[in-house]
């Protein structure tokens, strides 16, 4: 008997079926061999059309067999879902480069860069793609930009007419696609079937050669693998412990304080199993993501807001500070400010998505869709119902760019 899981039919036994083949094609995958990667990865998608893992990696094995067009139809679909994940958006902009694609290439990897104007390789597929249709100028300054000094010179060479554009010229890096996006997050995966024979999968090496977590040393710090999230700690990384099931190697917890204009106070960063604490040392967290997504960002040495109950964690390079926007309803926004270069890690009930903000648009959202904006914009909590404090809602005015989060509460406003 089917069952609806995540907006999809889920028929008893699919899942197991699902990761085996997502599993092999991503090991295949690795170890370089993209065809037959290719054919389970297309496997995988047949069961779960809209696993955003399994786009993320089928876009790639199609980039490796020269499939362009066919890289940019899945990496489409993540951007679609992802507007604000900029790998997503630099992968999609390669392909379309690759596909001689060119204006479409730039408007892809310009909105990348807007989301992290830090992106080196993003600059580098951008001058790429500007110096083959024909504009070596602009080029020439993204290549700047990117520090290559080698495509520089070669676009001093096309603008005084000693040579002309040419896809890839042999001096220049071959494009690569990034890994697949952190921060694309995958909707929560069923719960599995009762146990099945592991000889139906190859034999239980095999089964659990095919499950095993990402826990390398060079893994990134957070990482989602089905329904677990991997946090991998070298150093310090703030994190909240809410399903932490597992830990792996020598890392101490501490529950972390917050902090106001620099300094720490007495007041905990959130409370239960909901606090955030510093993981110190070098080893692995393992937390059940199941019933929550999870959107890996990079801040991109900028700063931003975010509702405290959103921030599920993040990495010791990015500094905070915690404020509240006190309200005359009884309903208290309550914020972290981060600042610096590195990733964070967003708990939503849904895709989060960006709405821009005007001087002369405001914005108004329900508070618990809020998950934090960009630019100067000031906050105020009101009540859509002044007799229901559940009807809290924030308006945003100025200029900037929200978060939000359709999957909490997205559309309930009058």
């Amino acid at each position: 008997m089917a069952k609806a899981v995540s907006g999809q039919e889920e028929v008893e036994g699919q899942d197991e079926e699902f990761l085996f083949h997502l599993n092999r094609g991503s090991e295949l995958l690795t170890r370089g061999e993209s065809e037959p990667a290719r054919s389970s990865l297309e496997k995988a998608l047949e069961l779960r059309p809209k696993d955003a893992k399994v786009l993320g990696l089928l876009g790639q094995a199609y980039y490796r067999l020269t499939r362009y067009d066919d890289a940019g139809k899945v990496w489409q679909r993540l951007v679609d879902d992802n507007p604000v994940e900029p790998s997503a958006r630099v992968n999609l902009g390669l392909a379309r480069l690759k596909g001689h694609r060119y204006p479409d290439a730039v408007k892809q990897l310009e909105i990348a860069l807007d989301l992290n104007p830090e992106h080196k390789k993003a600059m580098g597929y951008l001058g790429l793609a500007l110096l083959e249709s024909g504009d070596a100028q602009r080029a020439k300054e993204w290549f700047k930009k990117a520090g290559s000094d080698q495509m520089v010179a070669r676009c001093d060479e096309v603008l005084a007419g000693r040579a002309t554009p040419v896809a890839e010229p042999a001096s220049a890096e071959a494009p690569a696609p990034e890994p697949v996006p952190a921060a694309v997050a995958q909707p929560p995966a069923p719960q599995p079937p009762p146990p099945r024979p592991a000889t139906e999968a190859g034999g239980l090496a095999t089964w659990a050669a095919g499950r095993v977590i990402p826990v390398a040393k060079e893994a990134a710090t957070f990482l989602l693998t089905g329904e677990v999230l991997s946090v991998n700690v070298k150093g310090d990384v703030r994190v909240r412990l809410d399903g932490l099931f597992a830990t792996r190697g020598k890392v101490t917890l501490a529950g972390e304080m917050k902090r106001f204009r620099g300094r720490p106070t007495e007041k905990p960063f959130g409370d239960g199993p909901w606090r955030m604490h510093r993981a110190s040392g070098e080893g692995t967290l393992l937390i059940r993501a199941p019933a929550r997504r999870f959107t890996v960002l990079d801040l991109g040495s900028e700063a931003a807001y975010f509702r405290e109950e959103v921030l599920f964690g993040f990495e010791d390079a990015l500094a905070f500070e915690n404020g509240r926007v006190p309200s005359s309803v009884n309903v208290d926004l309550n914020l972290v400010h981060l600042r610096g270069g590195g990733k964070f890690l967003l708990a939503t009930g849904g895709s989060p998505i960006a709405v821009e903000v005007t001087t002369d648009a405001p914005l108004r959202l329900p508070l618990d869709a809020l998950i934090g904006w960009v630019g100067g914009l000031t906050p105020r909590v009101t009540l859509v119902n002044e007799e229901d404090p559940a009807s809290a809602a924030v308006e945003l005015t100025g200029e900037g760019r929200v978060l939000a989060d359709p999957g909490a509460g997205w559309g309930d406003l009058p």
